[in-house]
């Protein structure tokens, strides 16, 4: 007996552009498209096959930081600084830079950016600079697929839960090894956690999908410790499968954008140490993860401003002084400082092997043994950029030595800047 399987799959035919799928799961390549010169007409189609593919690449999409912004505005407003650098003069781009001195860190865990804040990331576009030949790539996983596979009895079951999004779950461990219990609690006051629904619906589309991830969904409220770390388990194992998922390998002015409401993603830490340049623009959602959106009332915000501070993405009662266990932190504060003081003078001990790998960067400068030892103890997913700025103090100081000093001078700027 022979059997005839269907692969024919309906797709829109879009007039300005076209379409490919990326997999049968979700994803498409546009093609035949300039993103900087793009109509009104054309943006219309764009919005419909984002809704319908989640996430959208672009090949040899060159740009620079304005357009990268210009185009990122037609989305809707840009998130402020927070805890990624940023480009200088373009607040609103996340700077994500990694080399033989720093790391990709947490984001190899499958997350939907920004969920620990209580309005989380609507979109995020991120374009390649530099990318490593063959090498670290992303894959995008279709949450709203995820929940549709689960049975009629489990649907029901979590349509009614909630779950904490905190930082902490997976970045707490790195902060505290390399920055200490202060560092620690600048962190948690800046990036207080935030309950979400473990099945929220998708504002334009009503498709409902499971919201926790790896990174951020460390307990859900209504069960005990044992049957919160069963299901989560549980759900995360069920939905990061390959027929859930589209993986793609980066290219030079490549440009993928994203829906976090209903997707996933994580970095593959294949290229360490080639170095690999991406810039994102995050844009705010403003309305908070909810199984009615239609009843919420959007966040309030000045359209004219350039991006929304991190700081107003949180909901009145989870901004002031926050309770963390047995912490209590001050009130929120800036997150500019790139290179705290740890008490190290010019002369404190580094780990040998770290210190010539840092005296052997492509700048041709060294650091004293103590200027050495602040930089190890930045975590390695903030240590490419801090390096931007040390480097460049140094220059204007006409230093070819780097020591505790230059770091200093780093950190007096940042925090007045």
């Amino acid at each position: 007996m022979s059997y005839q399987f269907s692969v024919e799959r309906e797709l829109t035919d879009y007039r300005n552009f076209k379409a490919i799928p990326a997999s049968g799961a979700l994803g498409a390549y546009i093609e035949d498209i300039n993103l900087n010169d793009l109509s009104d007409d054309a943006f219309v189609e764009l919005k419909e096959a984002f809704l319908e593919f989640k996430v959208l690449f672009f090949r040899d999409q060159p740009m620079t930081e304005e357009q990268h912004v210009a185009f990122a505005r037609r989305w809707g407003m840009p998130q402020g600084p927070g805890a990624v650098p940023q480009v200088e003069g373009y607040p609103q781009i996340k700077d994500q830079q990694f080399d033989e001195l720093s790391s990709i860190g947490s984001d190899v865990n499958y997350h939907s950016d920004d969920t620990f804040r209580d309005y989380p990331s609507k979109l995020s576009i991120l374009r390649a600079l530099a990318t490593p030949p063959g090498a670290g790539n992303t894959i995008w996983c279709d949450m709203e697929k995820a929940y549709d596979a689960l049975s009629q009895p489990l649907k029901d079951m979590i349509d009614g839960l909630d779950c904490v999004h905190d930082l902490d779950k997976t970045f707490g461990k790195v902060i505290l090894e390399g920055a200490g219990a202060k560092g620690w609690e600048d962190m948690m006051k800046r990036n207080p956690p935030a309950t979400h629904p473990v099945a929220p619906v998708h504002a334009e589309t009503g498709r409902k999908c499971i919201y926790p991830s790896k990174l951020t969904g460390k307990y859900i409220t209504q069960l005990s410790d044992e049957e919160s770390q069963w299901l989560l388990d549980f759900l995360m194992q069920h939905s990061y499968r390959p027929e859930f998922e589209v993986r793609m390998g980066w290219e030079k002015d490549t440009i993928a954008m994203w829906d976090n409401r209903c997707l996933q993603h994580r970095g593959i830490n294949d290229f360490s140490p080639a170095f690999r340049h991406m810039q994102r623009v995050a844009i705010i959602d403003e309305l908070r993860p909810d199984r009615h959106p239609e009843t919420q009332k959007p966040l309030a915000f000045d359209p004219t401003l350039d991006y929304v501070p991190v700081a107003d993405l949180y909901s009145p009662e989870n901004k002031p002084e926050m309770t963390y266990g047995k912490r209590t932190t001050d009130e929120v504060t800036d997150d500019k400082v790139v290179v705290k003081d740890n008490g190290e003078d010019d002369n404190t001990p580094v780990d040998q092997k770290f210190w010539d790998k840092i005296n052997s960067t492509r700048e041709g400068v060294t650091f004293t043994s103590g200027a050495a030892a602040s930089v190890k103890k930045i975590p390695g997913m903030f240590r490419g950029m801090a390096l931007k700025s040390i480097f460049k103090e140094a220059k204007a100081q006409g230093k070819t030595q780097i020591d505790v000093a230059v770091l200093q001078a780093v950190n007096e700027q940042r925090q007045a800047g």
